[in-house]
């Protein structure tokens, strides 16, 4: 199950808001003109009335398109609401992510990479914050999805701490060129979904936060 995202709706509203204040006021003022226009004409030339109505019409179709405006930022702001109540659900849940960085916790890291066809070998390479890598294997040349598992120690044996981690997988032709479509996913709970820098953010019992797009499934 996923689940896509409403944003926007608040700028929606306060440009809607905007529109119809100033309209508002254009209104009462252009109204106001035609009074002292028409109090003070030329009883031997009147105005063309007719202009007058079509300008009054403009301004109606005007208005009701900022009202129509107005109802639509309501409608977004009721299914932004209803998209942050079900991303809630996902608190207990356990999700399938998408996503080459994998949180190491307690000395334990566990994931899945696979292998597109046309590989003939393949490098699984873990890189730390730093960019450097710690820790490479032998991945499995042929085409399908494996298991990767990974204690949190180098090939020296020294023992990482806990923390995000991102895999790399090399994958070559016979050639020595990189074949595209490699890709990593692995499973953990949600623990907390909270808002940070305007996006919704899902928190993981691994350690990893990952945006709502990230989430293949949850059971």
């Amino acid at each position: 199950m996923s689940v896509s995202g409403i944003s926007g709706s608040d700028g929606a509203q306060t440009t809607t808001k905007t529109a119809q204040t100033q309209l508002t006021a254009d209104i009462n003022a252009f109204l106001k003109l035609m009074v002292a226009q028409v109090r003070n004409q030329d009883p031997t030339k009147p105005m063309d009335s007719t202009q007058w109505v079509a300008q009054l019409a403009q301004f109606s179709t005007v208005e009701q398109q900022v009202q129509s405006n107005g109802k639509l930022g309501d409608v977004l702001t009721e299914l932004k609401s209803t998209s942050e109540r079900i991303d809630l659900g996902y608190i207990g849940r356990k999700v399938e992510v998408e996503g080459a960085e994998v949180g190491l916790k307690e000395g334990k890291l566990a994931a899945r990479y696979s292998v597109p066809k046309g590989a003939t070998s393949v490098g699984v390479h873990i890189v730390d914050a730093d960019g450097t890598v710690v820790r490479s294997f032998d991945g499995n040349s042929s085409a399908g999805t494996y298991d990767l598992a990974w204690d949190g120690t180098t090939s020296d044996g020294v023992r990482l701490p806990d923390g995000a981690y991102t895999i790399f997988v090399d994958a070559r032709d016979e050639a020595g060129k990189a074949v595209a479509g490699t890709s990593v996913t692995y499973d953990a709970t949600v623990t907390r979904v909270r808002r940070a820098e305007g996006e919704t953010r899902f928190d993981l019992s691994n350690g990893v936060s990952v945006a709502r797009d990230a989430i293949l499934s949850a059971a």
